[in-house]
Formats: structure tokens, sequence, C-alpha cells
């Protein structure tokens, strides 16, 4: 009786374990790691390793990743499917990913008028007696934005091991050259943290540590793919292989290959780590480089491949089949996110209702990703910060909220930059300007700026100008300059130069404007100048008055939306200016003065079109020489000596045609031509449509890094051509 009794206990027993060893099967199944190296752009090869590893049904328990690894790895833990990851990496803006300018159209008309003083647009600090750099080319900003977007659906998630497959990340601290292994915090940032090269992009602030590339320290993570527990390792290298001696042939691919030594030297290791149970997987990637961001097609296809050679010993792992445990299916459609509440943390001088003014999200309504990260670029681009940032967070009642970080630059505020121009017409005439600047912003919390112009050359300057907002949403502000000038004069007649007037003296004016958006503005001024006009060339009677005297009040209204002050490819400029002379607050003479200029540019693919118009009109055919108006040289009656027509009046049309014949980065190349209109009148009487020249030129330019270059043929409707050459800004007239 006893024994019956036990053996039916036994029976219960075993029925009621038989559950729990059916369920943990699964469990005990050996763990597969997959560790995805880095390689930049390479990484598009992770993709077709993915998409065969899922044609295959393995199962996937874990993944490391660093640099594109991650990047490629973490999408995959959050749920993307390998081909909408192909799509996401080849159609993403790579080029404004790895800069930190916003749009043009989202800075400031203050911004936007200091783009046309052609300073060359790299700054360095110089604080506390000495000079300071960025710790990055790119601070990271808008790469930020795009990891954010990408990671939208998984944003509230922080530890790591409740993504879709458990997921790390490898970064480097800067610091020690230690391996730092990201299991928690943001996905985002862990992203952009391990994928930082050094020097390229700042290093990524992280629990008190300065984070950059994991390829430093562990470009292959094998080791962090067993930590997290797996048992069997699928390890992808696709990182650059070292140069060969008839390959460091420049500075660039010597710098490349001291770099190449470190996550060279470190996969090594993790390769000799590999055991006869896991699988190595290296695409031949020949000819592809760390850029190639939008052959991500191509490098799939390369990664699938490659993986289809370990197709017999992949089919062999365990859990291989069972559809049930694939991970990174597709996503379900994630509900649009309702933001509650924004929270900031403003680390700067600047009062939080100037930054929050530019933040127009509101509470209560679904997030519009795109207006909230052009809203970040609006706050970054106050010139203030090193980063601005965005996070989705909650609060303890579980309300969705946007937190904003928003960083002053480590190198700020005060700064150094250099100008240069030079023009020649390979005739004898050719002209110089060497420029620098000082400015000093963040000078209260309404973002007062300070800054000193000093030029030589053509064009000798001092100035002193100060900036103010007077509002906290930075609409209303107030401007000053107190300022040295001297300016050269030629004036022609009949082609011939009869005289060389010098004008200089010191200047102050004062204004006060209202900014209606980021690209419209209305200003009045008061501009006062003493000075004299100096004959260097020509016969004594030319100049009648040496003494130079200007009192005038300045209406004008600005619009701005062109991308690019030299190179537009869309949108328009337009600027209207009223003067006004009075001899009673001590002008020469009293006179009014009308303005206009009209820019607007189109494209399609490669080729932009540009018209342009300007008119000038002194009424009553009142106006000194010091306010005359200028035509002559490239894009400005081509053909003719640069400023060669001279008078109070004044009208222009040209169009011009350009297409980008060389797509750098760091310098696109133009070619294309212009048809232009225009002369200059003394009398108003005289103005005639029929009294217009015309003119044309073929050209090449370069939007460098140092500035506009051009290399142009202009002839003029009398015979003249001339050849020009220009490094800086060859449009827009000049009076003094």
């Amino acid at each position: 009786m006893i024994r019956m009794v036990l053996s039916g206990l036994l029976a219960i027993a075993n029925l009621g374990l038989a559950a729990p060893v059916f369920a943990n099967q699964e469990s005990e199944r050996p763990k597969i790691g997959l560790a995805l190296s880095g390689g930049g752009a390479r990484g598009g090869a992770h993709i077709g390793v993915l998409k065969k590893l899922e044609e295959l049904n393995v199962p996937i328990d874990y993944i490391a990743g660093t640099s594109m690894g991650a990047i490629v790895g973490a999408l995959y833990a959050a749920g993307y499917t390998p081909d909408e990851i192909e799509t996401m990496v080849r159609d993403a803006d790579w080029r404004s990913a790895f800069t930190d300018r916003p749009a043009r159209r989202d800075e400031t008309m203050r911004k936007k008028e200091l783009d046309r003083e052609l300073l060359i647009p790299y700054r360095v600090g110089f604080n506390n007696g000495s000079f300071q750099f960025p710790m990055g080319a790119v601070e990271g900003q808008h790469l930020d934005q795009m990891f954010h977007r990408f990671l939208l659906p998984v944003a509230n998630v922080r530890n790591f091991d409740d993504l879709r497959v458990p997921f790390r990340a490898v970064a480097t601290d800067l610091e020690t050259g230690d391996e730092i292994v990201i299991s928690e915090g943001s996905l985002a940032d862990a992203i952009r943290a391990s994928m930082s090269v050094p020097g390229f992009f700042a290093p990524v602030p992280h629990q008190d540590r300065l984070l950059v590339d994991g390829g430093m320290a562990n470009n292959l993570p094998v080791s962090v793919a067993r930590e997290m527990g797996a048992d069997i390792v699928i390890a992808v290298d696709i990182s650059m292989p070292l140069f060969k001696a008839d390959q460091l042939d420049s500075v660039l691919s010597v710098t490349e290959q001291l770099t190449g030594f470190l996550t060279r030297r470190n996969t090594e290791v993790q390769i000799a780590s590999l055991t006869a149970r896991d699988i190595l997987i290296v695409p031949d990637l020949e000819g592809f480089t760390s850029t190639d961001f939008k052959a991500a097609g191509d490098l799939a296809e390369l990664g699938y491949q490659a993986t289809a050679e370990f197709e017999t010993a992949l089919a062999a792992l365990p859990g291989v089949g069972d559809t049930t445990r694939v991970a990174g299916a597709a996503r379900g459609a994630a509900d649009p996110l309702v933001i509650q509440f924004i929270s900031l943390n403003n680390q700067s001088v600047l009062d939080d209702e100037i930054i929050m003014s530019r933040i127009r999200i509101t509470p209560g309504e679904p997030l519009d990703l795109d207006e909230l990260q052009r809203n970040i670029d609006q706050v970054y681009a106050l010139d203030v910060f090193q980063s601005v940032t965005y996070s989705l967070v909650q609060d303890p009642a579980g309300q969705q909220g946007v937190h904003i970080e928003a960083l002053p630059r480590s190198w700020g505020p005060n700064y150094l930059q250099l100008g240069l121009e030079f023009s020649d017409d390979f005739s004898g005439n050719s002209d110089f300007k060497v420029s620098a600047a000082y400015t000093r912003n963040a000078l209260n919390p309404y973002g007062g700026e300070l800054r000193v112009l000093g030029a030589f050359g053509r064009e000798d300057e001092l100035e002193f100008n100060f900036y103010q907002p007077i509002d906290k949403a930075a609409n209303w502000f107030v401007e000053s300059d107190l300022y040295y000038r001297r300016n050269r004069f030629d004036i022609y007649q009949d082609n011939k130069l009869i005289s060389e007037l010098e004008i200089g003296g010191f200047g102050a004016s004062i204004g006060i404007g209202r900014n209606l958006d980021y690209n419209n503005q209305v200003r009045l001024d008061y501009n006062y100048f003493r000075g004299n006009a100096t004959q260097r060339v020509g016969p004594d009677s030319f100049v009648t008055d040496n003494d130079v005297r200007i009192s005038e009040m300045v209406l004008s209204y600005q619009h701005d939306t062109l991308d690019s002050v030299y190179f537009p490819n869309d949108g328009s400029f337009v600027n209207l200016v009223y003067s006004h002379g009075f001899d009673s607050f001590g002008a020469s003479l009293d006179y009014d003065q009308a303005y206009f200029q009209a820019t607007r540019a189109w494209s399609w693919g490669r080729n932009i079109f540009l018209g342009h118009a300007e008119a000038a009109y002194s009424f009553d055919d009142l106006a000194p020489l010091e306010r005359s108006f200028q035509l002559g040289g490239f894009t400005r009656m081509s053909g003719l000596i640069p400023d060669q027509l001279i008078g109070r009046h004044l009208g222009l049309l040209s169009v011009s045609y350009r297409r980008k014949v060389v797509d750098l980065d760091i310098a696109p190349v133009y070619a294309g031509f212009t048809l232009e209109a225009g002369n200059v009148w003394n009398f108003a009487d005289d103005i005639s449509f029929g009294d217009l020249q015309s003119a044309g030129s073929i050209f090449v330019g370069a939007d460098t890094p140092i500035g506009p270059v051009y290399v142009a043929w202009g002839h003029h409707e009398s015979g003249e051509s001339t050849f020009y050459f220009y490094l800086g800004n060859p449009f827009g007239f000049r009076n003094f």
C-alpha cells in the first residue's frame, strides 16, 4: 500500500515537472551571439549577413557591435528587418549627418548677415589667454538627431536587455583607452558614442567619461558577446585592411594606416579567441571605402554572399529552423507619441525663455518629429552651444515628455576667425583683402554679442560692433558700430582710368530692428561719418570737395531663404533700402536714395538656375560720390574691369546657369555661364532700356573650405574681354 502511494506521488511529481522541463529545452539550447565589427559604410555588409541568417532561421540571442556594427546591430535589436535597415542606411542624408550647421533657413538673420562678411567659416576659441579648439571637426549635432529618429520606437527602453534582442555597444574611454561596454541608457547615444571617430567626431559624454569610437579598444567584440552569455559566436569582420607600401602615398593614407594599426591588432586578438564552434565571416569588400554609404545595397549583397558560403555550418547550429525563435521580426506600427511636457537643462548663460521660444511643440498633441528637430536646429543656430540634444522621457506618473539638453561650447565664448579675399583680371588689376575677427557671444542672458573686425588691403577697416536682443524671444534688437574705414575708388571714362580716389575716416551707426521670423527682418539705422577724399591719380580738379560728410537715416527690409550664400540651389534673397541724407545734421547735402536687389535660385538635379535683378535710384539726381553705385566685373557686366562703371542710378538684370561637375563634399565644383544686361546713369533723364549694355561669362567655381573660388572669362558688348580669378565674393555692389 505504501509502495502504491509512493508510486502515485512520484507519478504526480513527474507530471508536475514535465511542463517546466519541456519549456526549458529552448533555454538550455546553446546561445548564439552575433559580433559585428566597425568599418564605416562597409558595415552595409552586416545587413546582408542578417538577411541570410534570417533566411536560414538562425536564432540570434545576443548582439554586440562596434561603430557601424553597433548601428546595424542596434537597429536589428530594436526590431527593424534587414530590408528596412538597408533602406535607412541607403537613403539617410549622411552628408547632413556629418555636419553640424543647421539648414540656412533655420539660422537667425544675424547669422545670415555675418555669412556675407566672407570670413573663413572655421573659428578657434581664445579664452583665458590661450587658443582652444573643438574636440572634433564635427560635434555630431545632426548625427544625434538621425539616430534618435531611427530609434524612436524604442526610445523608452533604457535597459538594452529589454530590446527584441539583448544588445551591447562598444566604445572607448578617451582618457584611459579602456573598452567601455554600454548596456543601458539612451540607445541612440550609445551608438553615437560607439562610432565617434577621434578627431572627426567630438567625444560623447557618458557617466563622467568621454567616449569615442569602440574600434580603438575592441573593433570585433567577440569577447563582449561571450560575456553576454553566448556559447557560440558568429563574428563578422568588415574592417578596412591595412594599406600596402605602394598605397602609402599621402598624409591621409599614412594617418589612416596609423589608426588602422589600433583596430587591426585588437581585431586579430578577438579572431584568435574564436573556437571551433564559432563562425568567422569576412566579406570581400575590396574597392569599397568607409564612406560609401550610398552603396548599402551592393555591400549588403556581398555580406549575403559571404554568409551563404557558411550555409552548411550555420544550418548545423542549435535551434536553426525554429521560426518561433528568429529575432528581429518586423515591428508593429508605432502609435503616435503624445507629449505631455517639455523639460530643459540649459547650462549656458542664455535665459531659458530664449531657448523655449524656439521650441514649438505643444503639450497634449502628438509629437511632430520634423518640427522638433527643426526647433532643435534653431536653438543650435544661436551659436552658443556645443550640442543641443533631445530625448524622450517619462515622469514618475508615466507621462511622456521631451527633455532638451543644451550644453555650451567648451571652447567658447571668445572666438577668433580669419578671412581672405583676392581678385585678379590678368590685366594688371588685382586686389586683396586680409581680415580677422574677434567675437564674444553670450554676453548676457539675452544673447548680446561683441565683434571686433580688422582688415587691410583694398579696404582698410577697424570696426567695433555690438548686437543686443532686447526681448526674450530675441525678435527685437539694437545694434551699434564704431569704425575707421578707408576705401579706394577707381574712376573710369571711356574705359580708361582717369582718377583714383581714396576715402577714409571715422564713423558710427546705431539702429533698431525687428526679426519678423527666421527669414525676414526690418530695421532703421542712423549712420554718421567724417573723413577726407584724397586723389592719388588724376587731375587735381577732379575732386571739388575733400571733405566727406555722411549723416543719414536708412530704412531697410531683408528677406533671405537662400540655402547657400554663393552657390545657392534653392531659395530667394530680397533687399530693399531707402536712405535719406540730412545736410542739417551734417551731411554734405540732402539726398534720397532707393535700392532694390532680388535673387532667386531653382535647381533640377545637378542643374541650377539663378535669376538676379538690381535697381538703384537717387531722387533729384542728388547723391555724393561716396553714395554712388558701381558695375563691372564678373557677373556685374562681365568683360569690364571690376567697378568700372559708376553713377547715381543703376540697373542690372542677369541670369546664370551652372551644373555640378565634381561632387566632392569638401569642395563641390560647378561649371556654367551668365547672361547680363545693365548700366549706370548719373541723371534720371538719361535712364533708358535702350542704354542697357550686354555682357556674359563662362566660369568654373568651387565652394571651398576657405570661401568661394571662381575662374571665369567675361565678354562685354564693347568688345572688352577679361579673364577673372576670384577668391571671395564677385557679387554685389560696393559703396562707402
